[in-house]
């Protein structure tokens, strides 16, 4: 199990939950799936504790349960990468509010907050929120709508609900056909008794469907690669090939099915924006087929050819660009050569590499060990035909797992989040009370301003905060943008070795 990732793990459960939830959440993570009693032996914790916080991590889905062998007691098992999510969640909100607009982005952070919710409420609470934000505009059935299209594009699923109420420990399940089935809102039933009751879908919860966000967040890879590689029309195009890929093949699956060329091409040429892609298409084609990603290949040549998409072959070109720049960056320019040298031949004896790698066989020697000692490279021992014992019996080649470095760099990685969420920590807990300052301040200002205050009188309040004051809390808020930066990045990196992982 990871020391890095438990150390994340343990630090994002003690910062939204609180230490109760983040001592059983930490528990579960170091020793595995275990029942109620394990953990209360091995936390110390009293049981109305240990149950509360196991109710919480079910319930944003972060534990789940199943039955021991005699179906009489729940074993309790923890998902680290769910939690991790919660790093993502200002990502999955922005796609949202970009596709569907403001009140649905509204849902989505509210269903976000609560993990599931019925329908009904939902709209309620969010129709109640923007309407004391002063949109006038919202109505009841607008943002019904939104959320049967959150629905119906399966960024929202329904929660399993129990079978059979008689057994010890719930099974719940959920049908196929109802997890995207739209909910029966009654907009009159809403509108006649907005305080809340027996409405029609109080049994029937809903959830953020993350696998549907991370599809998305995959297809945006591939189009911005090709995008920045090529020009805006590639990336077009590879969005084109894989939104008609979802038509005839599973969203996850490493290879698609034959895409025909010619239902591309019509879709090209029905839009107005598209006249330069439909002008080259053949030669824009050609250029995506060519290149070393790999991502489409032909299946045919009737009808002016079919093309499959082969998404495990392109993330791992992805992977293999990753670690390449790692080792630029970690290294220098000479090691990368030799790595790149290593990925060539697959399996290289160390003279080979001194030889045609173009450096000097002292610095070679020593940039090829450096790779191995930390991992980017591995030794594979062969031994000679002949018999007897000794190191003249054998030789060494170097070579690359490229798996076993994948996993390696996201050790990096979930270290890397670990420090910057413990800086970022650090920095509001040495600049508590200059924080808390301008806290108070602002809610006066607000306060001040609701009840219709001068400019004056808000200028004064304003004053309460020195000079020095505002410069420190100048510098604070940089430093925090600065954090979340680069902790959205880095959680970039981890979402691509991941999908790397995810087609292995």
């Amino acid at each position: 199990m990871s020391v890095q990732l438990g150390k994340v793990v343990s630090f994002i459960l003690l910062e939204r939950f609180g230490p109760l939830v983040e001592r059983v959440g930490t528990y579960l993570f170091e020793y595995g799936t275990n029942p109620l009693f394990c953990i209360k032996k091995f936390t110390d914790l009293p049981i109305p504790k240990i149950k509360e916080s196991l109710a919480i991590l079910v319930k944003y889905q972060l534990v789940t349960f199943a039955p021991n062998k005699n179906d009489s007691v729940a074993n309790y098992t923890l998902h680290p990468n769910k939690v991790l999510l919660h790093l993502r969640y200002p990502k999955y909100i922005n796609m949202i509010k970009k596709k569907f607009g403001d009140e649905a982005e509204v849902i989505l952070e509210e269903i976000l907050q609560k993990s599931y919710w019925t329908a009904s409420e939902v709209i309620l609470h969010v129709y109640e929120k923007l309407k004391k934000d002063n949109k006038s505009n919202v109505t009841l059935p607008a943002l019904r709508d939104n959320f049967v299209s959150l629905v119906t594009a399966k960024y929202l699923i329904r929660v399993p609900y129990n079978e059979a109420d008689d057994k010890a420990v719930p099974s719940l399940v959920v049908q196929d056909h109802e997890l995207h089935m739209a909910p029966p809102v009654d907009i009159m039933e809403l509108s006649t008794n907005p305080q809340g009751g027996n409405y029609k879908d109080k049994d029937i919860y809903w959830t953020v469907n993350f696998d549907r966000f991370h599809q998305d967040m995959r297809d945006k890879i591939l189009v911005n690669a090709f995008t920045q590689k090529f020009d805006e029309n590639a990336g077009e195009l590879v969005k084109l090939l894989l939104r008609q890929m979802y038509i005839r093949t599973e969203p996850w699956t490493d290879v698609s099915n034959p895409i025909p060329l010619l239902e591309i091409k019509d879709l090209v040429r029905k839009q107005a924006n598209l006249k330069l892609l439909n002008s080259f298409f053949d030669q824009y084609v050609n250029v995506i087929e060519q290149d070393s990603s790999n991502l489409i290949r032909k299946s045919g040549e009737a009808s002016g050819g079919s093309f499959q998409i082969f998404l495990k072959e392109a993330f791992t070109q992805f992977a293999w660009e990753i670690v390449e720049q790692c080792v630029l960056e970690k290294f220098d320019s000479k090691a990368a050569r030799i790595f790149r040298l290593v990925k060539l031949k697959k399996y290289i004896d160390s003279d080979l590499i001194q030889q045609q790698a173009m450096i000097p066989a002292k610095e070679a020697k020593k940039l090829t060990f450096q790779l191995l000692e930390e991992n980017f490279l591995q030794i594979q021992e062969i031994k000679k035909a002949s018999t007897g014992t000794g190191p003249h019996k054998s030789f060494m080649l170097f070579h690359i797992n490229l798996e076993n470095v994948v996993r390696m760099l996201l050790e990096l990685c979930y270290k890397t989040l670990y420090n910057i969420m413990s800086r970022r920590n650090h920095e509001r807990t040495v600049n508590k009370r200059i924080i808390d300052k301008k806290q108070r301040v602002d809610t006066i200002s607000i306060s001040m301003r609701s009840q219709g205050a001068t400019e004056e009188q808000l200028a004064d309040i304003e004053d309460m905060i020195t000079p020095p004051e505002k410069e420190i809390l100048e510098k604070i808020d940089k430093m925090m943008k600065r954090l979340n930066t680069v902790e959205l990045e880095v959680d970039d990196t981890i979402f691509l070795l991941q999908m790397y992982l995810v087609y292995q």
